[in-house]
């Protein structure tokens, strides 16, 4: 049961990597005009910075993808350690962001339009694929044929979930009001 617990977070964690990574190439000037609005980073770090997040994202994910699809546990806990690193650095960053600017947008391209405002889901988003990385950095991963479709299955059904909790869970008549 450990092995397809930790299936599961590690193939949700490198699914919403990848989600990420892509969403950014599809559209790459969502997160340095995120960035422009938090008002964070300076003016001429924008751009270093967001490069250096999206292919952070690409990579980490399709090491964590590898890992799992390989059966490499040594990878898998190093890779997914610094999904866990990433995601915290997001969860403080993106409460930090909430309390200084709230309505600015998040900068995640994952959701649709891509331009998802900065709230508590995106936060706790980053916050709960942290404590998800956290349980993949184990190593262990499922050896059974049926056990590893599950996790398969699973993690795709999570991936999706949580690329699309902030965005479904934005309310534009609550945000007007504030």
């Amino acid at each position: 049961m450990t092995e397809m617990l930790t299936g599961v977070c590690a193939g949700t964690v490198a699914l919403v990597l990848l989600l990420a990574f892509a969403g950014h190439l599809r559209a790459p000037r969502t997160l340095p005009a995120a960035l422009a609005a938090h008002r964070v980073v300076p003016g001429p770090l924008r751009w270093p910075v967001a490069v250096v997040v999206i292919a952070l994202e690409g990579v980490l994910g399709a090491a964590v993808g590898y890992a799992v699809a390989a059966g490499r546990p040594h990878t898998l806990t190093l890779a997914a350690g610094c999904a866990v690193v990433l995601f915290a650095g997001y969860a403080g960053y993106g409460l930090y962001v909430l309390r200084t600017r709230p309505s600015v947008p998040c900068g995640c391209a994952t959701g649709p339009g891509g331009d998802t405002p900065m709230s508590g889901w995106v936060a706790g988003r980053a916050a709960a694929l942290a404590l998800a990385s956290l349980v993949a950095v184990t190593g262990t991963t499922p050896e059974h044929g049926s056990h590893i479709a599950i996790a398969v299955l699973a993690s795709v059904v999570f991936a999706v979930l949580l690329s699309l909790l902030p965005q479904a869970m934005f309310d534009p008549e609550r945000q007007a009001v504030s």
